[in-house]
């Protein structure tokens, strides 16, 4: 007979500040997840085509293939939001003069300006919503998102 575990068992496999940190990252994702939609639908972007632009805001020029990785997407699905991206006026691509199978990507300046626009739209967010803390909390939250960061790239190294 095949058993299956309750949630409730499931979770007291597990320590509680574990499922406390899982819990609190996910309510996280989820917030930035609905602010982040707001902001696409305002500029008329897609979730995926605002997430392309802001990496390429961040890592410049990439390769068709390095984009995909950053994004998770296969090839084709990259290349099919490049596409409408492309279309929409807010990147360029273009073939390597030296290797024709490479595409580079790039923002141009309207991809780069409404990337700009919706980063100090989050910055003013974030500015008024931190006002209310002591140095000490932001402090504290800084360090903690600093130890989050060096504890999930350490899967990534190890994985190496």
């Amino acid at each position: 007979m095949i058993f299956k575990k309750s949630m409730e068992e499931k979770q007291n496999e597990h320590p509680k500040h574990i499922l406390d940190i899982e819990a609190k990252l996910s309510r996280f994702f989820r917030t930035m997840k609905e602010r982040h939609t707001i902001d696409a639908s305002e500029s008329e972007l897609s979730m995926p085509q605002f997430f392309c632009l802001w990496i390429l805001s961040k890592c410049g020029k990439q390769r068709m293939s390095e984009l995909a990785a950053n994004l998770s997407l296969s090839y084709a699905s990259a290349t099919n939001l490049i596409n409408r991206l492309s279309e929409a006026g807010y990147v360029n691509r273009y073939d390597d003069p030296e290797d024709r199978r490479v595409v580079f990507v790039e923002l141009n300046e309207s991809g780069l300006s409404v990337t700009e626009l919706i980063r100090e739209k989050h910055i003013k967010e974030m500015t008024e919503k931190c006002s209310t803390l002591t140095p000490e909390q932001i402090d504290s939250m800084l360090k903690g998102l600093e130890t989050l960061i060096y504890v999930l790239s350490l899967e990534k190294t190890n994985k190496k």
